[in-house]
């Protein structure tokens, strides 16, 4: 199974990178695009932004450890990191401090950049109604986990990544 540690000044960096980009953006629209930038890193690259799992909630893929820290609840370690940059004022996110570009690859930022370019202008049902046919929030359980390796369903260009992926994640494994 393929899995990522989560990265609580990643996700934090990531949220406000969204955050300085998009102004008054809402808790529901930072986890639909980071769920896309995550997949679309995972696909190119082999790794996610930020190592978090995602729910398959009823209005789409959510991260799991990202929500918590977002909703002020979880680990503290990842309250500490988000709070440098900000909190949800009611559902939009409240922007105290700009992005540390330096939590990023080159790769994070064009992938977060390509994803606030081809979806960021999409308001929250429309991004819901996109991220609920991925085929990995198909495929999933209600309010269950979301393996990412259902995250290449219908994407044959990244299969080679894929396999990769899970010979890597197997032999840590076994």
């Amino acid at each position: 199974m393929i899995s990522f540690r989560f990265e609580p000044e990643k996700f934090a960096s990531a949220v406000a990178y969204l955050a300085e980009r998009k102004p008054g953006i809402t808790r529901s629209e930072l986890c639909s695009l980071l769920y896309f930038a995550d997949k679309e890193h995972l696909l190119s690259f082999g790794r996610t932004i930020t190592g978090d799992r995602y729910q398959a909630m009823e209005q789409g893929p959510v991260p799991t450890e990202g929500l918590h820290a977002l909703d002020g609840t979880g680990d503290e370690r990842n309250l500490e990191a988000l709070r440098r940059y900000g909190r949800l004022s009611g559902p939009a996110f409240h922007l105290e401090g700009p992005a540390d570009l330096k939590t990023f690859s080159k790769s994070d930022i064009r992938i977060l950049d390509e994803t606030l370019d081809r979806l960021g202008q999409l308001g929250i049902s429309e991004l819901a109604d996109l991220s609920r046919q991925e085929p990995a929030w198909v495929k999933s359980r209600a309010n269950g986990p979301m393996e990412f390796e259902l995250f290449f369903e219908g994407r044959d260009e990244a299969e080679p990544i894929k396999a990769i992926l899970l010979e890597e994640h197997g032999a840590r494994v076994a």
